[in-house]
């Protein structure tokens, strides 16, 4: 009762009563350099749309919503974690990244959903990946990037690996972590 007494008579007398605030120190996250991806290969399995793909051994994977996969190298990995952890306003460490896309495919070619989907699509080539049609183009929607699409076997998704170009001086110059997303590309097969 005398603690209640004490407190009605500060508020109202306009007493702010001070107490020592939790100082909160945010964790940096590091930012190291690409780790050299490891020759023996991983494989990654999506079962939902039964593909896999492989991905350097020392590399590892980070599932983003439920429709995208991130394929980082060890540090990049490690700022990510470091990152969702701290809920840090920012984006992730580049990597390669396989995202689903739900389309109705009916009567449209891939080429024509893509520039649908994505106005700054452009620099379009055909190509194969997991033995059918696909094509490659580069974007500039969330930085310059190099993409490839494909449809899903039941063709009601479309799957698009992509990765950032570097740059120089202001310019896209080559494609981020090449090797690995051709190791990526060159190793997506759909399974049973």
């Amino acid at each position: 009762m005398l603690l209640k007494n004490i407190l009605l008579g500060t508020a109202l007398a306009g007493v702010t009563l001070a107490a020592q605030p939790n100082v909160v120190q945010a964790q940096i996250c590091p930012q190291n350099s690409v780790v050299p991806a490891a020759i023996k290969p991983r494989i990654i399995r999506q079962e939902r749309l039964g593909y896999r793909f492989n991905i350097p051994d020392n590399y590892r994977t980070l599932v983003v919503r439920e429709n995208g996969i991130l394929v980082l190298d060890p540090n990049s990995f490690t700022r990510a974690q470091c990152l969702i952890k701290n809920k840090a306003p920012t984006e992730y460490p580049k990597s390669i990244s396989i995202y689903i896309t739900s389309v109705n495919s009916k009567n449209r070619t891939l080429t024509e959903i893509v520039k649908q989907n994505d106005s700054t699509a452009e620099k379009f080539a055909n190509t194969k990946v997991a033995n059918q049609a696909a094509i490659s183009y580069i974007s500039n929607t969330l930085g310059v990037e190099k993409k490839v699409a494909f449809f899903s076997r039941d063709r009601k998704y479309i799957i698009t690996v992509s990765t950032l170009f570097n740059f120089n001086q202001g310019r896209p110059t080559t494609i981020f972590n090449q090797a690995v997303f051709d190791r990526v590309l060159s190793s997506f097969t759909f399974v049973n």
